[in-house]
């Protein structure tokens, strides 16, 4: 509710930035929406793309390795686990995420409907799995050392069925705001549909794991993944995720091979939404001075931000680089969580202050709401050491990218004024 009435309110690229940059101050926004749309958002692209090759794919071939006993699929099989083959098809994966976009949002919105097909198609083939399961004893052999079953493992368990699923709800918003921002309470419709099904989803996803394999094993996986004590297959993968677990079901081949396609889209559609929210943060700060102004070139016929999507490419790139020759670098995937959560925060912080200009007390509450949603989330990091937040290296880290920022601001800020006799602020009221 707050996004679209605050797309409605500022009708022009650049989401997180202008919203904060328009409501409180440009520095404010830029510090926070470059550093959480751009570095970190970037991050996750690449992972993403990582977490389909080695999640999704990599289970998959085992499983059909193993119902045919390809010699080929076999090899395929063992080739994946290289580090230089999930590099090359992570990086395709991102080319493919680059040049949709840059195709223009009309040819975007079309592959959107065609991927909501492919996402609804696996999401009933994912729920035809758990609820008519096979018996499941062939799950994990480290599971005969059962973890104790508390809060954090309960939290835990919801990884497992979160997976490649929920991230729908990011595509519908993308999508309205092509579409339907101008029609308020459409796009506040699609939005809230998509988060009511998505957690619908989510939950039943959960429950069907519970029966299929039982709630202590789902407990001793979530702790055995938090150690790094998991074997076999699933300790081979980035994470034990539904779409894995569901191997060692002895499931429905057709209906596997329907569920890691729609698994697989569903992450890519995530994938395309990063590279156009971020490619856009980049223009409106461009366009704002804050970064050079080339970045804000758009294409004369497919009006994408050309360059900005170039260097959104080049950087997750780098970033799938650090992840796949670095693992050690994999515990910064959750703590700059806590980062993004910030951008979204203040986000809703600018919901506030428009209600209480424009004297809507809907909107008051929607941001609200979402303030301390965000921030409940922020805190789970903050509480929970095992989440990789509190370490002293990913704390300097995320506050360091924060100092960063601000200080390239201070001097950017300095260098324009210098220059032009305008500072940032000036072209910001300007615009």
């Amino acid at each position: 509710i707050t996004y679209s009435y605050l797309s409605r309110k500022y009708p022009m690229a650049g989401g997180d930035y202008v919203f904060q940059s328009r409501t409180m101050h440009p520095a404010l926004g830029f510090v926070f929406t470059f550093t959480g749309w751009v570095v970190w958002q970037l991050f996750f692209i690449a992972w993403f793309g990582y977490y389909i090759v080695d999640a999704l794919l990599l289970p998959y071939l085992y499983y059909i390795s193993k119902l045919t006993s390809s010699w080929a699929l076999v090899n395929l099989y063992n080739m994946m686990g290289s580090e230089y083959f999930v590099f090359i098809m992570t990086s395709i994966l991102l080319i493919l995420a680059f040049l949709i976009p840059l195709r223009g949002l009309r040819f975007y919105a079309k592959v959107q409907y065609f991927i909501f097909v492919l996402m609804i198609a696996a999401g009933v083939s994912a729920l035809a799995i758990l609820f008519t399961h096979a018996s499941p004893q062939n799950v994990n052999t480290a599971l005969s050392s059962l973890g104790s079953i508390n809060w954090m493992n309960t939290i835990g368990t919801w990884a497992l069925s979160w997976g490649a699923i929920g991230y729908g709800m990011w595509s519908v918003l993308n999508n309205e705001e092509i579409s339907g921002v101008e029609n308020h309470r459409k796009y506040s419709a699609a939005m809230v549909g998509a988060m009511l099904i998505n957690a619908l989803y989510v939950i039943a996803v959960w429950v069907g794991l519970k029966e299929a394999i039982g709630y202590p094993q789902l407990s001793s996986i979530s702790q055995l993944w938090y150690e790094g004590k998991l074997t076999g297959l699933l300790g081979q993968i980035g994470g034990p995720y539904y779409t894995a677990l569901m191997v060692f079901l002895n499931p429905n081949p057709i209906l596997y091979t329907v569920l890691i396609i729609g698994a697989a889209v569903s992450m890519f559609q995530v994938m395309i939404a990063i590279m156009i929210g971020s490619s856009r943060v980049v223009l409106a700060q461009s366009l704002d001075g804050i970064l050079p102004l080339k970045l804000a070139t758009v294409h004369d016929r497919s009006h994408s931000p050309v360059y900005s999507l170039l260097f959104d490419l080049a950087v997750s790139i780098m970033w799938l680089a650090l992840i796949v020759f670095i693992p050690s670098i994999g515990p910064f995937f959750v703590s700059v969580v806590f980062a993004t959560q910030v951008t979204w925060m203040l986000t809703m912080i600018s919901g506030m202050i428009i209600a209480l200009k424009d004297r809507n007390a809907a909107l008051l509450l929607a941001s609200i709401v979402g303030f301390l949603l965000n921030a409940l989330i922020a805190a789970f990091y903050i509480v929970y050491p095992q989440l990789g937040f509190m370490s002293a290296t990913s704390i300097l880290v995320v506050s360091g990218v924060f100092v960063i920022a601000y200080l390239y601001f201070v001097i950017r800020n300095f260098y324009l004024k210098k220059r032009t006799g305008f500072t940032i602020e000036d072209r910001v009221k300007q615009l």
